[in-house]
C-alpha cells in the first residue's frame, strides 16, 4: 500500500535540517482524509519540538493537485449512516482538521506551501495556514463549497475575514476558480515561482545558515523569497484585477442592501455579458441557497473574533451541515450520482426561514470541542 503522506528531513548548514511533507494520494488528488490528518498532525508536533528543524515545506508529489479538498466521500458515506445525526464520523473528522489547520496557522517556524495544480477546501486550509505560499502558473485555487452545499472552511472564515470584503464575498458566494495571479492579489498567494524551480530553490534553502529563532527565519525566508520570485512572465494574467471596480461596486451595493443574499442573487444576472464573471455567477445560481445565507452570516460574525473563535465557529457550522439535508444531497449530485441536479432543501434564496438558517449556527454540546486551543 502506498503512503499517502511522505516524510523527509533535508541535511541543511551547521546541523540543521528542513521537514518536507509530500501529500502522495494522486488517485484523490490529494484529498485530506482522516489518515492523513492523524500522521500529519504529529509528525508536525515533532518537528516543532526538535530544535534542528528550522522550517516545514510542504508539496505534492503529482502534477495536477496540491490537494483538492477534503475526503467527502466518506463524509458522505457517514452522513448517508446517520441522517440527521449524530454523526461520529464527520464530527470525529471536521474537528481534528480544525486542529491540524489551527497547528499550521500558529506553528513557530516558518511553513512554505507550494500551491501548485488544484488548491481546493481542505487543501486551501492547509495552504492558507502557511505562512509563505508559492503559486505557480498552473495554480487554481478555489472554494466550492457552496456547490455541494457545505460552507468555506478549514481556516477560511478566518482569511476570508483578512481581505477586502468584496473579494471575500465573491470567492464564497461564486467558489470561482482563481490563478496564481489573482491569488496573489486577493492575499492567498505570497509568492511567483514556476514548479520547475522546485529543485532549485530547496537546494538553495538548504544552503542559507538558519538561526534558532522561528520569526527571524520566517523573515530571512521572505528575503529568499523575494530574491527567488518570477517576473511572472510565464503565469496567466489575473482574471479578478481588471473586474475589481465592477465586483467592488456590485458588493458595496449587495452588502447596503436589507436581503444582501437574495441582492447578490439578482445582481449576478447582469455578469451575463463577461466570461469569467457568467462563469463565477453561476456558482451561487446553482449553488445551496442555504449555504449562500451561511456564507453570509458566517463572514458577519467573524468580524473581530480570534483565530481560535473562528475555528469554533466552523466546527459549529460543520457539525450542523452534516446533520441537514443539503451537504449530503449536493455531494450526491455532484461527486456521487454525478446528476448535477440537486434538489435543495429550498428552492430559492428568498425561501431560506430565519429558523433554518440558526439552526446552522446552533452549537449542539455544551462546550465546544475546540475550546481548549489557545485563543490567538
Amino acid at each position: 500500500m502506498t503512503d499517502v503522506l511522505l516524510f523527509e528531513t533535508v541535511p541543511g548548514q551547521l546541523g540543521s535540517k528542513l521537514g518536507l511533507v509530500t501529500l502522495n494520494a494522486p488517485a484523490t488528488l490529494n484529498s485530506l482524509s482522516l489518515e492523513m490528518i492523524d500522521l500529519l498532525m504529529p509528525q508536525l508536533i515533532a518537528w516543532r519540538e526538535d530544535d534542528t528543524i528550522v522550517m516545514v515545506i510542504f508539496q505534492s508529489s503529482n502534477d495536477k493537485a496540491f490537494s483538492a479538498g477534503g475526503d467527502i466521500q466518506a463524509l458522505y458515506q457517514s452522513m448517508v449512516a446517520h441522517p440527521g445525526g449524530p454523526n461520529p464520523y464527520a464530527e470525529d473528522f471536521f474537528e481534528r482538521e480544525y486542529r491540524l489547520d489551527y497547528l499550521i496557522h500558529t506553528y513557530p517556524k516558518p511553513t512554505l506551501v507550494w500551491a501548485h495544480g488544484i488548491v481546493m477546501g481542505g487543501g486551501l486550509g492547509i495552504m492558507g495556514g502557511c505562512s509563505h505560499r508559492i503559486g505557480t502558473p498552473s495554480t487554481r485555487l478555489a472554494l466550492p463549497e457552496i456547490t455541494i452545499g457545505l460552507f468555506p472552511d478549514a481556516g477560511a472564515t478566518w482569511f476570508l475575514s483578512q481581505m477586502p470584503r468584496h473579494w471575500a464575498y465573491f470567492m464564497a458566494w461564486t467558489g470561482c476558480q482563481l490563478n496564481a495571479q489573482d491569488g496573489l492579489a486577493v492575499g492567498l498567494i505570497d509568492y511567483l515561482l514556476d514548479y520547475a524551480e522546485q529543485a532549485a530553490l530547496l537546494e538553495c534553502l538548504t544552503n542559507e545558515t538558519w538561526s534558532a529563532d522561528g520569526e527571524a527565519n520566517k523573515q530571512r525566508l521572505s528575503q529568499v523569497l523575494q530574491d527567488a520570485v518570477d517576473v511572472a512572465q510565464n503565469f496567466p494574467p489575473s482574471q479578478l484585477v481588471p473586474h475589481e471596480a465592477r465586483i467592488l461596486a456590485v458588493m458595496d451595493q449587495v452588502l447596503a442592501s436589507e436581503k444582501p443574499v437574495s441582492a447578490f442573487y439578482a445582481a449576478v444576472d447582469d455578469f451575463a455579458d463577461d466570461k469569467f464573471l457568467a462563469r463565477a455567477a453561476n456558482g451561487i445560481k446553482r449553488g445551496s441557497p442555504t449555504t449562500a445565507h451561511i456564507i453570509h452570516e458566517q463572514l458577519k460574525r467573524a468580524a473581530g473574533m480570534s483565530l481560535q473563535q473562528t475555528f469554533e465557529l466552523e466546527l459549529v457550522i460543520a457539525v450542523q451541515c452534516s446533520r441537514h439535508p443539503d451537504f449530503t444531497e449536493g455531494v450526491r449530485a455532484l461527486l456521487i450520482d454525478k446528476d448535477n441536479q440537486p434538489q435543495w432543501r429550498f428552492g430559492s434564496v428568498d425561501a431560506v426561514p430565519s429558523e433554518w438558517l440558526q439552526e446552522h449556527f446552533t452549537p449542539p454540546w455544551d462546550v465546544n470541542p475546540l475550546a481548549d486551543m489557545p485563543d490567538r
